[in-house]
């Protein structure tokens, strides 16, 4: 009596090549570029544009706090809070 474990093949038959992947000529559904690409996406390159304005936005806020912290009343105030914290 033989008995087959997991680990031993029940058939002789090699196992199917792996498929191609979609868009590079085998099967599956073909992926528009250029034009289609563009009408097919309406939100392509959203993202992009999301980066910059928070880039914009952050470079303008920056520039904003640079120009009230270097005004003399908020270099007073800061002086006189770092003067009250260190006891001087």
């Amino acid at each position: 009596m033989s008995r087959t474990t997991s680990l031993s093949p029940r058939t002789s038959r090699p196992p199917a090549p792996p498929a191609a992947p979609a868009g590079r000529g085998g099967p599956g559904p073909r992926r528009p570029h250029g034009r289609a690409l563009r009408a097919a996406d309406p939100d392509l390159g959203a993202s992009t544009v999301e980066y910059a304005m928070v880039v914009l936005a952050a470079a303008a806020f920056g520039g904003v706090m640079a120009a009230v912290l270097a005004s003399g009343q908020v270099r007073e105030l800061l002086t006189a809070l770092i003067t009250k914290a260190l006891g001087v």
